[in-house]
């Protein structure tokens, strides 16, 4: 198998053939009827497969993807950034998202629908035409890996607009024109199903490594579909889906880091201070670690592989008061937990930009920096657990399962932290324990929105940094070009409030 980085010369040439719409004005009237890559023009044997698919993986690189937008709409959304600097960039349109005042045709959303719509487009594409792979292990792992991101894709998408086109096979451009938003429930059970199929080790393998590392896995699909039956409240199948990953599949595969510095840095990690970092002269790419299921890769030393500095939370004057180190009454972190040194600022040299020290790096030669983006982590895996057994049924044992996996998470970090069954007296209070867990565990990594809306806290968490909401609020508008499109409001109908 090629790997990936060699692979990804070939995009323009994907790019070109599978209609990519970068830059154009909507994902759903720009395919040209007819050339929808149905016809077989371009899919003629494994190798036309394994670039499409990496066509699909690279589109989560892009700006409107993991390198910048899931950032602002989940991080920045939340109550992690307490304030926003730069309300003036890009025309008011982040400072917008923020505030909760951005509406239908803010261009964000747009960029980001258009090219997660793009994604699924091109992991259909590979579905549709997976029988010209004649190998038949390799077969399944290229169905496996574009039904992960496919899944993946349509999980955001739900989470972010609730109702959404749900399409599976490639379509003519009339035919898309056509769609209207399939209910929640109908999108949800197509997610199961694609990670149901990505997460049969016989499909899709347990690991990769080396060249190849990076590609989803069937642990990274099982991991996510624990999530996302947690998101739906399926609370036994969450249980049950994450406690195979724990207690069987991952058999000597993921684990805790010992120290949780070393999750992100680009470098190898002494003390995590900003100092520390700022001293450092032997940065290197960052690379696939254990605690890691699933993260986006980025590489800064090829052009256009790399990232820029995300200004979001580059000012630690922007955090929650929560997270600033220096706000004794209001820091959530104890004084001796290993992962408030990682919410500081820090710059790599004089003429790089200010970085949390969890994203450390300096730019390369080619003025782009390098750290990847965590999309899926064993950390995760154990709160999520322990979430969905607490919800099952309330333990608070020495032995229970839920304690365990809680206390694993948190011991990690802040050694004299562990929870005992007396502070954890009810099931009330030990989901309150489990989502502060998530919160100290997990700033930055586009999980404290989504968490904020699972636990129904969204409203009035918001509300302690001076922003008042309601539950319209708690989905983004569908872009506008969308609805106008259709101009079928009982079919394609505007999310209420906008």
């Amino acid at each position: 198998m090629k790997d990936m980085k060699t692979i990804l010369i070939h995009l323009c040439i994907i790019t070109v053939t599978l209609f990519s719409l970068s830059g154009c004005s909507d994902f759903l009237d720009e395919k040209p009827e007819g050339n929808t890559g149905t016809t077989g023009n371009f899919y003629k044997n494994k190798e036309d497969i394994e670039y499409a698919l990496t066509a699909a993986y690279a589109n989560l690189q892009a700006g409107a993807m993991y390198k910048e937008y899931m950032v602002l709409m989940t991080d920045v959304r939340s109550d992690d950034l307490g304030s926003f600097a730069n309300t003036g960039g890009n025309a008011g349109r982040e400072y917008s998202i923020k505030i909760f005042t951005a509406q239908s045709d803010n261009q964000i959303f747009r960029s980001v629908w258009q090219k997660t719509y793009e994604t699924i487009y091109r992991c259909n594409n590979v579905i549709y035409h997976i029988d010209i792979v004649k190998d038949s292990k390799l077969k399944l792992q290229y169905e496996a890996e574009a039904r992960f991101l496919r899944a993946l894709c349509y999980f955001n998408i739900v989470r972010f607009w609730g109702d959404a086109p749900l399409i599976l096979t490639p379509l003519t451009a009339t035919e898309v024109a056509e769609c209207e938003r399939n209910k929640v429930a109908d999108i949800y059970a197509a997610i199961e199903t694609d990670l149901q199929f990505a997460s049969d080790a016989n499909n899709l393998p347990k690991v990769f490594t080396g060249k190849n590392s990076g590609r989803a896995t069937s642990l990274a699909a099982k991991a996510l579909l624990g999530k996302v039956y947690l998101q739906e409240k399926k609370w036994q199948a969450a249980k049950q889906s994450l406690g195979e990953l724990i207690n069987t599949d991952n058999v000597g595969t993921h684990t805790l880091l010992p120290d949780i510095a070393n999750v992100f840095s680009t470098a190898p990690v002494q003390g995590s201070s900003a100092s520390d970092f700022k001293n450092y002269t032997g940065w290197s790419p960052q690379t696939m670690n254990k605690e890691i299921l699933f993260e986006v890769i980025f590489d800064k030393d090829i052009a256009g592989e790399g990232r820029n500095a995300l200004t979001y939370y580059a000012n630690q004057a922007d955090l929650n008061e929560a997270f600033k180190l220096s706000n004794a009454a209001q820091c959530i972190y104890h004084s001796s937990d290993r992962r408030a040194d990682l919410m500081r600022s820090m710059k790599g040299t004089n003429t790089d930009n200010n970085l949390l020290v969890k994203y450390a790096d300096i730019q390369s030669t080619l003025e782009q920096y390098g750290y990847n983006t965590p999309v899926l982590r064993w950390a995760d895996v154990l709160l999520m657990y322990a979430e969905a057994c607490n919800e099952v049924s309330f333990d608070n044992s020495a032995t229970s399962p839920a304690l365990l996996a809680l206390n694993d998470v948190r011991t990690r970090s802040y050694a004299a932290g562990a929870y005992t069954g007396n502070q954890l007296s009810d099931q009330d209070t030990f989901r309150d324990a489990i989502f502060l867990e998530r919160r100290l565990e997990f700033p930055m990594e586009m999980q404290r929105w989504f968490d904020l809306i699972r636990s129904g806290n969204a409203i009035n968490e918001l509300s302690k940094i001076g922003i008042i909401i309601d539950k319209d609020d708690l989905l983004f508008p569908v872009p506008n070009s969308e609805v106008t499109l259709r101009d079928n409001p009982d079919k394609f109908p505007q999310n209420p409030g906008y």
